[in-house]
């Protein structure tokens, strides 16, 4: 038996002081372990249970499980919290303090395992989503900003919350964010913090986790033009975001808006039930009554934005490393911002490739619409974009090229279709190829036209996609931003 002040009459916290002096965890690690043991510590006292080690059997802890998927906890975090126990016991039953490990017998099963919170946009309906964003926009709901910032970062909401009008830059043509311990403790850490203080515990952390930590994310040019737009009034502590009531995104308004733009597609039902009549009185208004929303298949959540857009930069044949950058799964821990942005420029210029690839798909698909009334068919020019990636990466004004032949073959989209209905009989069998580069135009070997119509730059409204903030190309549709404050 190894040396140890622990016995089976000591107290968690006791026992994991003294168990973490061996252990060469991450501080991240160490807080979050801390953190449960109290948690479990609080759980037994709450059960009229002394947290010694002793009083923790087999039938106890099956009790502790079923008691937090009441409260509501998902199977993730209840394997975490017995994971952290788990260990500490194992070491102990190895010490010889106590006898087995009642956690390492207790088996937690997810029935939804394979299910997520939200579900994966498929290329169209994303496109619809961005649609409908400028749509209410210009009708004065507040939700376009918030939406393609979201679409094209895949940001969690509690990031989105943080940005200021100082994260946008226009030298980096990107957000930036530094973490600051003091403003950016979640709500549990916070709780831990008083409770190691009422303890006299210096056990004290404020360096970044997953959740909260520093990040530069790149944006597509005319994203980046709407927002040195948008926020031409503002001053640089204010909040960058804002929900449909023109107040800082907080709490649940991020999925409001979402809720907005489905209900907007049509993805969600909403209707009131027994309105209420307030009379005639002046200045009284007929209430709507109970408000009930009934959800489609086709509603998504914020967090939907994130499986969206990791799964089509994966289709598209961006690199799994620069996609766990994006998302904030960095496998290191960060230093300073800008040593993280220089060491990460691989990563940064396959993010910024994908997204302005996106983005002119669907500004070309919204100028054709709204001005020619053209459809372009989405999803088989979606089987082209790993071409059109690898192409990007090569060359950044390959973009411009690949928004050229996407008007061309709208023209001789609509051509087939005017010859076929007209009784002409003319193949209609042609499909969209992603252009050659260094090939300014190969359209015969593609199935093109050599009649097509003008270039996208002598055609009204289509314009080229730089990263010229003082001469900025008009936004498509013409936007009215309604300022947040």
């Amino acid at each position: 038996m190894g040396k140890t002040n622990i016995s089976a009459k000591s107290t968690l916290i006791e026992a994991f002081n003294e168990y973490e002096k061996s252990q060469f965890w991450s501080k991240n690690t160490r807080r979050a372990y801390r953190k449960n043991v109290i948690y479990m510590s609080e759980y037994m006292l709450n059960q009229g249970l002394d947290p010694v080690l002793e009083n923790i059997d087999y039938e106890f802890v099956k009790i502790w499980e079923n008691d937090q998927r009441k409260q509501g906890y998902s199977p993730k975090t209840i394997k975490q919290n017995q994971a952290t126990m788990q260990s500490m016991f194992t070491h102990y039953n190895r010490l010889g303090v106590i006898n087995g490990n009642p956690f390492a017998a207790l088996k937690i099963t997810d029935s939804n395992k394979q299910k997520h919170h939200s579900r994966a946009l498929n290329i169209t309906e994303l496109y619809q989503v961005y649609k409908a964003a400028f749509e209410l926009q210009e009708n004065g709901v507040n939700v376009l900003v918030p939406i393609l910032i979201d679409m094209f970062t895949a940001l969690r909401v509690t990031s989105l919350e943080k940005l200021t009008v100082r994260s946008v830059s226009t030298t980096m043509n990107g957000l930036v964010y530094e973490f600051d311990p003091k403003k950016d403790r979640v709500k549990e850490d916070k709780l831990l913090d008083q409770y190691l203080e009422e303890e006299g515990d210096k056990h004290t952390d404020n360096s970044p986790n997953s959740k909260n930590k520093d990040f530069f994310i790149p944006l597509p040019p005319k994203l980046m033009q709407l927002l040195v737009q948008y926020i031409e009034h503002m001053k640089p502590d204010d909040a960058l975001l804002y929900g449909l009531r023109r107040k800082p995104l907080i709490n649940k308004q991020m999925n409001y808006v979402i809720n907005k733009v489905c209900e907007h597609l049509g993805w969600i039902k909403v209707e009131y039930k027994n309105p209420e009549d307030r009379g005639q009185t002046k200045g009284k208004r007929k209430r709507k009554g109970e408000k009930i929303v009934h959800k489609t298949e086709k509603h998504f959540t914020p967090h939907g934005l994130r499986y969206t857009l990791s799964t089509l930069f994966h289709e598209m044949g961006v690199s799994d490393d620069a996609i766990r950058f994006l998302l904030g799964h960095s496998r290191y821990e960060l230093g300073a911002l800008q040593h993280y942005i220089l060491s990460d420029t691989k990563y940064i210029k396959e993010i910024r490739a994908a997204q302005v690839i996106i983005e002119t798909l669907f500004e070309t698909a919204m100028e054709l619409e709204s001005n020619y009334n053209i459809t372009l068919n989405l999803e088989e020019i979606y089987d082209e974009i790993p071409n059109v990636f690898r192409n990007q990466l090569k060359n950044k004004n390959y973009i411009n090229l690949f928004k050229e032949h996407l008007v061309k073959y709208a023209f001789t989209a609509l051509q087939q279709k005017i010859l076929k209905e007209s009784g002409n009989n003319y193949s209609d069998y042609f499909t969209f190829k992603a252009p050659e580069l260094y090939n300014q135009i190969v359209m015969a070997q593609q199935g093109y036209f050599a009649h097509a119509p003008m270039p996208y730059q002598q055609t009204h409204g289509m314009n080229p996609m730089p990263y010229d903030l003082t001469h900025s190309v008009p936004l498509y549709p013409p936007t009215h931003i309604h300022m947040g404050k």
